[in-house]
């Protein structure tokens, strides 16, 4: 399709696989991370796919990674926000005030970064998709999840906002949320017999494509949740 697809997170779980989907479509695939994961470029393994190493969480990297982008590929067509981190079950009183601010440093503010510098560059094209990843989590609360649902419910908000505001712009912005996924972050939390209950990368990314294409509908600000391999809801934006 020859769009400019960025993921973040690109070295995790469900960054190669959709790094390997947009790569499969004909895109050029620039991925972020905050280093380079010989493993996981090696599974991606296209020409097409561009790595870029940074911190996602200080805005001086961001800036300079969006610029970077802009300056070898003219555009970013597609912007998915994949990048994030889920830390120890806790209950609220036993949670220490670090942990909640790294949740909501790399689930939120990586995500309110990218926007922030991606969006002025797709104003400018008229168009441009933002995907930003949340959770099941951010939809309904987790026990000793806190900091981890509210940091993902505030992905959603960000999206809500971000459609309400470019109504007549070409820009939209939908939120996925998924249920538990086999990767390494669920095996640490749950352990490995849990995780290989969960729904794949491969499947998530395949739906996540899907939305990316239009061929499933997400209205701009809407949400959809993906749970136990399959569409669970497809909500529409709030009422303003």
């Amino acid at each position: 399709m020859n769009r400019v697809v960025v993921v973040t997170g690109a070295c995790g779980g469900l960054g190669v696989e959709l790094a390997k989907k947009f790569l499969q479509f004909g895109d050029t695939v620039f991925g972020i991370d905050l280093k380079k994961d010989k493993v996981a470029c090696a599974a991606i393994g296209s020409s097409g796919f561009r790595l870029l190493t940074g911190d996602l969480t200080a805005e001086k990297s961001v800036k300079a990674l969006v610029a970077a982008i802009l300056k070898q590929a003219g555009r970013i067509d597609l912007l998915i926000n994949n990048a994030g981190y889920c830390g120890p079950l806790t209950r609220v009183e036993d949670s220490s005030l670090k942990d909640f601010q790294k949740h909501m440093k790399r689930n939120l503010l990586t995500a309110f970064l990218m926007c922030k510098y991606a969006i002025p560059g797709m104003l400018r094209q008229k168009q441009g998709l933002i995907i930003n990843i949340s959770s099941m989590a951010g939809t309904r609360a987790v026990p000793r999840l806190m900091a981890y649902s509210a940091s993902k419910f505030g992905v959603l908000a960000l999206s809500q906002c971000i459609a309400k505001e470019n109504l007549e712009t070409g820009l939209r912005c939908v939120t996925v949320c998924p249920g538990g996924m086999n990767t390494p972050m669920r095996r640490e939390l749950f352990g490995s017999e849990d995780a290989a209950r969960q729904q794949t990368p491969v499947f998530m990314a395949d739906i996540i494509s899907q939305v990316a294409d239009g061929k499933i509908e997400v209205l701009s600000g809407g949400r959809i949740v993906i749970r136990y391999g399959k569409i669970t809801e497809i909500a529409p934006p709030p009422a303003a």
